[in-house]
């Protein structure tokens, strides 16, 4: 890929900004800008790190975290030391269906917080079960997404 436009430069801060925001990092936020608009769609580390401006340790982590996450994979080229590294689309049912499995979870401990909480903050409890609720409801609606999609 040859150097970054400013459009670009533009369009992979504002993916690092969505991610902060969503209580990620910018870091993962600009990997995936990156990698996104790069062609070819999989890049060396070095070419991450150097299109992206952050130190080499920084890359590293994010890209250890993304690849954790089901977010990017790498491969090797014959003859060639460098790993390279793409989005992983094909793996978004994966990902999904982990963010179902820690959405159970997280349902299942805010059951258990109504039943250890005193009873009595009928506003605060009806709150609480309004966030299961709409917990119960996003998984539902993921899993009818994933089935449609197949």
């Amino acid at each position: 890929m040859n150097e970054l436009n400013k459009e670009q430069k533009a369009l992979i801060e504002r993916f690092g900004a969505m991610l902060k925001s969503m209580g990620s990092t910018a870091a993962i936020g600009k990997v995936l800008g990156y990698l996104t608009i790069a062609e070819p769609p999989h890049r060396s580390f070095e070419d991450i790190q150097s299109n992206i401006k952050l130190s080499k340790g920084a890359v590293s982590n994010t890209l250890k975290i993304m690849e954790l996450q089901g977010l990017i994979e790498y491969f090797t080229v014959p003859g060639d030391r460098k790993r390279y590294f793409r989005l992983a689309l094909k793996n978004q049912e994966y990902v999904l269906m982990r963010q179902i499995t820690e959405t159970d979870r997280m349902i299942s401990i805010m059951q258990d917080a109504m039943l250890l909480r005193p009873a009595g903050n009928t506003e605060f409890e009806g709150e609480l079960q309004k966030f299961i609720d709409l917990y119960k409801l996003l998984q539902k609606k993921i899993l009818e997404v994933i089935k449609e999609m197949k």
